[in-house]
């Protein structure tokens, strides 16, 4: 067919995260002291949902996901567990969440890999603070992701 295109749906996913490493002045997320037990919760939570995640969605017609946590979700091995899981299905286009850039890139990119993600698909959608990194901090990482040939963009909190 001529001028088609493939269509489908986009996921977001919050979950029950609700901290974050950083401790911006404004956000309600860094004054959420978290206890071991809400860390598992999310844990379960997580790969349970990605579990189904991976057999739904071709059926619903899902091509594209999104984790969108109240909070850092990508300083947890889980979570790129997790993302590496969705990128790795073959119907699904993109797989990404919301960062604020704080986890170590290499050893969380190495991880992604080990568990069989795939970086073309991956996504990040990062966030400067101004409270907490440096423009050139934050700058030197968004650089250090584009060279290992991640696909971002990025945006700063008002």
């Amino acid at each position: 067919m001529t001028g088609s295109s493939i269509t489908g749906k986009t996921l977001l996913y919050r979950g029950s995260l609700k901290s974050c490493n950083y401790h911006c002045s404004y956000c309600p997320f860094s004054k959420h002291p978290v206890t071991a037990r809400e860390l598992k919760k999310d844990r379960d939570q997580w790969l349970s949902f990605v579990q189904t995640f991976t057999e739904k969605a071709l059926p619903l017609n899902i091509r594209a996901f999104l984790l969108v946590p109240y909070g850092e979700a990508l300083i947890h091995p889980w979570s790129w567990e997790g993302l590496a899981h969705i990128s790795a299905c073959p119907h699904i286009d993109a797989a990404g969440a919301q960062t604020n850039l704080s986890f170590p890139i290499h050893k969380s990119l190495s991880h992604f890999g080990q568990c069989g993600g795939n970086r073309e698909k991956l996504r990040l959608w990062a966030t400067f603070h101004p409270e907490m990194t440096t423009v050139e901090t934050f700058a030197k990482k968004c650089a250090a992701l584009a060279d290992a040939g991640i696909t971002l963009c990025a945006g700063a909190v008002g």
